[in-house]
């Protein structure tokens, strides 16, 4: 049985909604996995968010770990950020360093990944972009994607590597624009739509990447993604057909 270790900040429901679907798949033997520990960058808090995430975790017997990233290393923060993501980095891994990890899942991780920790370990993320086009967060990509025009828009797992998104891909699911953009002349409006659409897909896909990697399916070596016969994958797996018919419920 695989062990997954689960990166978050856990700010909103986005964050849960992951965090929810991936226990469910869990407990009910979709995916043949256990969950060996919840890492947060942030305290609980007043975030109910996070606070259900956090009850959820603990529910299940699953460690949580919290190293709260905005009071570390202030100091550092402010004189040198890659100094003082190296420092995180480190205790990060200490931290982690407890617990048996197959594979890490970042899902709704807001901090960049020091690069230490990147090649030490085989973590994905999930990035609010198609393949090879923008960086960033959610909010500053979706406007991106509304103001260009794009034709479709879509998220992707990739493989954390030194260089910010722009690891390996793994899966990654697309969908079309020109209906949403018909029924929304706002633009802040069209904003909110294009995000709740890729919100709404996100977690399916993420769940088909990581069953992947769990039934051997794919395999991540040495920063590198290949298939069970251990052929080199080039520019991942478009689920989105499956992302299309999970929501349908056909799968």
């Amino acid at each position: 049985m695989k062990s997954i270790g689960w990166f978050t900040t856990g700010r909103g429901p986005g964050s849960l909604g992951l965090f929810s679907m991936m226990r469910s798949k869990i407990e009910n033997g979709e995916i043949d996995a256990k969950l060996s520990f919840v890492f947060l960058n942030r305290e609980v808090k007043d975030n109910k968010y996070r606070a259900k995430l956090v009850s959820m975790a603990e529910e299940d017997g699953v460690p949580v770990i919290f190293l709260p990233s905005d009071p570390f290393r202030p100091d550092l923060k402010r004189n040198d950020m890659d100094a003082w993501r190296r420092e995180y980095g480190k205790a990060l891994r200490e931290r982690i360093s407890r617990y048996h990890m197959d594979f890490g899942v970042l899902a709704g991780y807001m901090l960049i990944l020091d690069p230490e920790t990147c090649l030490r370990n085989d973590i994905i993320n999930l990035h609010p972009a198609l393949p090879d086009t923008y960086k960033g967060t959610w909010e500053e990509i979706v406007r991106k994607v509304v103001e260009n025009d794009d034709a479709e828009y879509g998220s992707t797992i990739h493989i954390c590597t030194p260089e910010l998104d722009r690891g390996q891909t793994v899966a990654f699911d697309r969908f079309p624009l020109a209906e949403i953009r018909k029924r929304y002349n706002c633009s802040e409006e069209l904003v909110k739509q294009v995000r709740a659409t890729e919100v709404e897909r996100e977690a399916p896909l993420l769940m088909m990447a990581v069953k992947k990697l769990v039934d051997g399916d794919l395999n991540i070596k040495d920063g590198r993604l290949h298939d069970r016969e251990g052929t080199l994958v080039i520019g991942g797996l478009d689920l989105s057909p499956l992302v299309d018919g999970m929501l349908r419920g056909q799968c």
